[in-house]
């Protein structure tokens, strides 16, 4: 990931000012948002969500945010037509995922600079990440850390090992008290083989 510091870059914000896209509808749905029509328009522009057997775009929650906060989305209920907030929309969400903020500065921030981003591997890897305007491989692997938080370190090995099995780079993504974001690259030190190395050394 190139960017590892708190320089965001505007790619794809600055493309929707050029094109603006159509607002569609969308309909929540326990903790999803189901859009119908438009559903290949927002799946081919920036490969949000997934299309299920009915051809039905299923958004999960940070990527419905991010739209409605960009004005691409409007989210209603089957038993109400009224449309939510963004600060609506984002408190109903929180009621199942108290983390669900955080997650979603981290989204938006790497969805700001460029890339495509999908779920990641089970509640640590939050994020699989995608090279600029492709999706065929994910490329990083990006999990969250709000600063100030405890983080085992047996996690932290986990994960990294993670990562390098399936040959990707893990990325820290470090939340700070002011919602800003920073970027690590983490990488696995093999601490025995230099512990081997030293004892050899100490036998000459």
């Amino acid at each position: 990931m190139a960017n590892t510091n708190n320089e965001t870059s505007t790619n794809e914000e600055e493309k929707e000012e050029r094109e603006p896209y159509p607002t569609q509808e969308g309909k929540l749905k326990d903790n999803f948002v189901i859009v119908e029509e438009g559903a290949d328009q927002l799946y081919e522009n920036g490969y949000y969500g997934s299309l299920d057997e009915d051809h039905k775009l299923i958004l999960s929650p940070v990527e419905s945010l991010l739209l409605l906060e960009r004005s691409r989305l409007n989210v209603t209920t089957d038993d109400e037509d009224e449309a939510f907030t963004f600060d609506k929309l984002l408190t109903y969400f929180l009621k199942d995922d108290p983390q669900i903020w955080t997650k979603y500065l981290v989204y938006r921030d790497l969805r700001s600079r460029g890339y495509v981003v999908r779920a990641g591997l089970g509640d640590v890897v939050q994020y699989r990440v995608y090279p600029r305007g492709s999706r065929e491989e994910a490329k990083y692997l990006v999990c969250i850390v709000v600063e100030g938080s405890p983080f085992k370190l047996d996690v932290l090995d986990n994960v990294t090992r993670q990562a390098s099995n399936v040959r990707k780079k893990l990325v820290l993504a470090v939340v700070d008290n002011v919602g800003e974001v920073t970027y690590y690259l983490g990488t696995q030190v093999n601490l025995a083989v230099r512990k081997q190395v030293k004892s050899l050394e100490d036998k000459e």
